[in-house]
This record gives C-alpha cells, structure tokens and sequence, in this order.
C-alpha cells in the first residue's frame, strides 16, 4: 500500500492503522502500551551506544509507530494526532529566549503560568 501524501505524519498514521486492519487486530490499550515501553528501551539503548545512526533512527520511528497504535487503542484517530502533532509545533515555534529558559536539561517557560 502506497502511503505517499506528502505528509510524512500522516502517512504513517494511515500506515499504522492499515497494519493492524490488514491483520485484523483490533489495537488493545494493554498491548499495545506493552510494545510501546519496549520500543523505548530499545530507542535509548541504541541512543546510549550512539554508533549506528541509522539504528538510532529505526528505533526512533518504532517508537512513533507503537505510539501511535497506543492513541488507536484509546479511541484517537488520526486526524487528531495529526491536529495535535501540528498543535505542539505551533507552540515550540513559538517559544523563544524571551519566554523560555533551557534549566536542568529541559526548556522550560521563564515564569510559571498563573
């Protein structure tokens, strides 16, 4: 299946959903969590050895994948992550120097909302 619109995200999702559809599973909030947790471990093992970019990489869209089955399970179509993906960007973009701060290995907003 050609998952090609020139939106990579939503691509993905599509191609998320037409995997579980092509064997007919329904996506299972509990196992779907499961493959989750084990795809981070395997993102921040290969991130900590760090020589194979391309691994780190692959490791990295697995965990997008099964995040993306973890929002399936829970009722979240892709139109909505799609929305809320662009929605995050929109915010980081407009985060800047004036308003945020990078502190204790995160950046964080120069005064605490009220």
């Amino acid at each position: 299946m050609d998952h090609n619109t020139g939106d990579p995200l939503r691509d993905l999702a599509q191609s998320t959903h037409d995997f579980f559809v092509r064997f007919g599973v329904t996506p299972e909030l509990a196992s779907c969590i499961k493959n989750f947790e084990e795809e981070v471990k395997e993102l921040i093992e290969s991130a900590k050895i760090g020589t194979d970019k391309t691994h780190i990489a692959e490791e990295a869209a697995d965990v997008m994948v099964t995040a993306i089955g973890v929002c399936f399970a829970s009722g979240v179509d892709i139109e909505k992550i799609v929305e809320q993906v662009y929605a995050v960007v929109a915010k980081n973009d407009a985060k800047t120097h004036d308003t945020h701060v990078f502190a204790d290995g995160k950046i964080r907003r120069r005064t605490p909302k009220n």
